[in-house]
């Protein structure tokens, strides 16, 4: 019972409530829903985009190949290939893999072509 009191202890002990704000992202905090739950236990607030180096690649039938549009520059949009009449998917690589190279590329170039990767 002890040992349970000292753990309680030490999470309020721990327990900060901070928040960071990034300017093209906005504010998060260190509660629920970005932590304490089964799903992010740690306590920790979010690197910025610089930091994490923040990418979105914009492939289309016109560019298959070659990727798009800029995290930091929204005005790359408009000169992009991007129609807002057309079907808009997301791939999502998670947090371990990065997007530019491997299956996301891959699975963004057979849905822009409709054609098999090599």
């Amino acid at each position: 019972m002890l040992r349970i009191g000292i753990f309680l202890l030490f999470l309020l002990c721990t327990a900060r409530g901070s928040e960071v704000c990034y300017d093209r992202v906005g504010c998060f905090t260190d509660d629920i829903p970005w932590s304490g739950t089964a799903e992010r236990p740690i306590y920790r607030l979010p690197w910025s985009p610089e930091q994490i180096g923040t990418q979105f690649f914009l492939y289309t039938k016109e560019n298959s190949n070659n990727y798009q549009i800029s995290a930091v520059n929204s005005a790359t949009i408009g000169s992009s290939n991007f129609k807002t009449s057309r079907k808009t998917r997301f791939v999502v690589h998670g947090f371990i893999d990065e997007g530019e190279e491997g299956w996301p590329a891959d699975l963004c170039k057979v849905r822009t072509t409709g054609k098999s990767c090599p």
